[in-house]
């Protein structure tokens, strides 16, 4: 079996933000995206901390901006921002002083944001939840100008992706399912005294039903299968298939969400 690497485009680089052809590696892990002719996928760095990849409609024009690091009331984080055709999106890598152990309830995920910024509570945040990279994702409007949108890449280190309300639908929900963020083992901007000193434990938090081992098996079946040679070619190709549909249907599902946010607040 194989996988095609998508046509890459020329991306100036930022001064910390470096942008490229997005790693085999990564494109594996995105099976609609790697025969889907309508997108192009491009990875990029988040420093020492992360990495990440993501696929967009051809004619969309990505620009970088920065990454930083910066301190908040509980923790730190690290911040990159783009354009995409002149519309802003941040992706904030938050790694809190007491760090989840599991993955969080939704409720349990919107406190944790509400905690790194207060106004997110104010959000009003959808009943239903997306998918990105295979894992539940809460998202909601703030202020009539921001989709936002969280979710765990690892359950000690939660996402916050906040994209401008007049982005593109089909660009905005491009980016969110084709969204994949790596975060590096072991790297993390909380310098050593930075957290008070406590020998209190994290907060405890009611795990989700699912865990992040079983909702990545059920969402990305064909590659898992594929790694560990489990199934014959047939399968494969019948599990990338069921990827597939299930990935386009949280694209069309997340589209409507969004066109409908937008129409409430015209």
């Amino acid at each position: 079996m194989t996988y095609t690497i998508l046509p890459c485009r020329s991306i100036s680089l930022g001064l910390t933000l470096l942008f490229g052809c997005i790693l085999l590696g990564l494109l594996t892990s995105l099976p609609a995206a790697a025969q889907d002719e309508n997108v192009t996928c491009v990875g990029a760095s988040m420093g020492s901390y992360a990495e990440l990849g993501f696929c967009l409609p051809p004619q969309v024009v990505v620009e970088p901006e920065s990454v930083e690091e910066v301190n908040y009331t509980s923790g730190r984080e690290v911040r990159a921002s783009m354009l995409l055709n002149g519309s802003r999106v941040s992706l904030h890598l938050l790694y809190p002083c007491q760090a989840p152990q599991t993955l969080l309830e939704p409720e349990a995920l919107k406190s944790l944001i509400g905690n790194y910024d207060p106004a997110l509570m104010q959000a009003n945040y959808s009943d239903s939840l997306l998918s990105i990279s295979g894992l539940p994702a809460i998202w909601g409007q703030l202020a009539n100008q921001k989709i936002i949108a969280a979710y765990q890449p690892t359950n000690q280190t939660p996402a916050l992706i906040v994209m401008d309300v007049g982005m593109n639908e089909d660009t905005m929900a491009s980016f969110l399912q084709y969204l994949q963020i790596t975060a590096e083992e072991g790297s993390s901007p909380l310098m050593p005294g930075y957290c008070p000193d406590t020998t209190a434990t994290s907060a405890e938090v009611k795990p989700a039903d699912v865990e992040p081992a079983k909702v990545n098996a059920e969402n990305n079946t064909a590659v898992s299968s594929y790694v560990a040679g489990q199934t014959g070619v047939a399968e494969v190709k019948k599990d990338i298939m069921s990827a597939r549909d299930k990935m386009a249907a949280d694209r069309e599902a997340a589209m409507a969400m969004m066109k409908k946010a937008k129409e409430r607040n015209r």
